[in-house]
């Protein structure tokens, strides 16, 4: 937030969320926060397993085996 945002938000007694949307910001937050970063490199991505672990979200999901379409297709009864 700009020194003139805190100043105005001061003022008039607005006790609200920060909503600065700087890079600075964004960054701190991507920094400081829980989440998973979106881009690294192979090597970079095994430190940051080794780390932190590997998130639910980048694990394989488990799904209901369904036989793709093709099988249907070639294998009638």
């Amino acid at each position: 937030m700009a020194v003139d945002h805190e100043k105005i938000a001061r003022i008039l007694g607005e006790a609200g969320d920060s909503a600065d949307t700087s890079l600075r910001a964004k960054s701190l937050e991507r920094a400081t926060g829980n989440t998973p970063p979106r881009t690294l490199t192979p090597f970079e991505w095994e430190q940051w397993y080794e780390q932190h672990g590997i998130p639910d979200s980048h694990r394989k999901q488990e799904t209901a085996s369904t036989p793709p379409w093709w099988r249907s297709f070639f294998c009638r009864s």
